[in-house]
């Protein structure tokens, strides 16, 4: 399944100031991301929006206003709704890290997903939360548990990049990881190497031969890094002779 990041729709309800549009379309672009839905924002477009937007520009020129929050998300078959307060009725909540695994999921099976985030200074109504599958909860000091919309934003689409390319992150190796007989040669040569420089009592060696098998274990050097060291190690024994 192939992520496609057009599926996933913030979507701003009623914002009062336009440089936070502007801000959170900056947020988005940064993270990959260009599907914006406005629902009657205040003022809109706005210089202000542009000028907070960096060079976010395109992502408020294709942004789409509506009359109502139903209207926006219609498409979705499944939605998120930011939330920071207690409500009477308990709803399924989902920290970013946990919605951003989900999300992922949902839009590489070609669905597509809206992330509501509230109005400035009063949020989501309960009418408003109860459209969403799921309400989205970011973890802040309990004492003053306030962010803006474009904080808010940035957090969620980070988590969502960051899932996005955490496979990407771990193929960094240019040569496949040295095999366990190789690695044991390796220690067994370095050991060695230390006791002929008088680094290592080979009748009292303490607990330094486990640290260097643990060393080396934890280190997992690839093929090319083993051979580097093996020949390493030789040349210092050539010179020891």
């Amino acid at each position: 399944m192939t992520f496609k990041s057009n599926l996933i729709n913030i979507v701003l309800v009623e914002t009062s100031h336009p440089g936070n549009i502007g801000s959170v379309a900056r947020a988005m672009k940064t993270m990959g991301l260009s599907k914006l839905s406005l629902v009657n924002p205040k003022d809109f477009p706005s210089g202000d929006a542009n000028a907070l937007s960096g060079n976010a520009r395109d992502v408020l020129d294709s942004a789409i206003i509506y009359p109502s929050l139903q209207e926006a998300i219609k498409q979705s078959t499944f939605v998120y709704a930011t939330s920071a307060r207690n409500r009477s009725i308990n709803w399924p909540t989902v920290n970013p890290q946990t919605a951003a695994d989900q999300i992922i999921d949902q839009a590489s099976g070609n669905k597509e997903v809206s992330i509501i985030f509230g109005r400035e200074d009063r949020g989501l109504t309960n009418e408003e939360l109860q459209l969403a599958n799921y309400h989205l909860e970011i973890p802040a000091n309990p004492d003053y548990p306030v962010l803006n919309i474009a904080m808010s934003v940035q957090i969620v689409t980070y988590e969502l990049f960051k899932q996005r390319n955490t496979s990407e992150d771990r193929e960094w190796r240019d040569y496949p990881e040295i095999n366990s007989e190789d690695l044991q040669r390796l220690i067994d040569h370095f050991v060695k190497t230390s006791i002929e420089l008088d680094l290592i009592d080979p009748k009292n060696p303490s607990q330094i031969i486990s640290r260097i098998k643990r060393m080396f274990s934890r280190l997992m050097p690839d093929s090319m890094e083993g051979n580097y060291l093996r020949g390493f190690l030789t040349a210092i024994n050539k010179r020891l002779k």
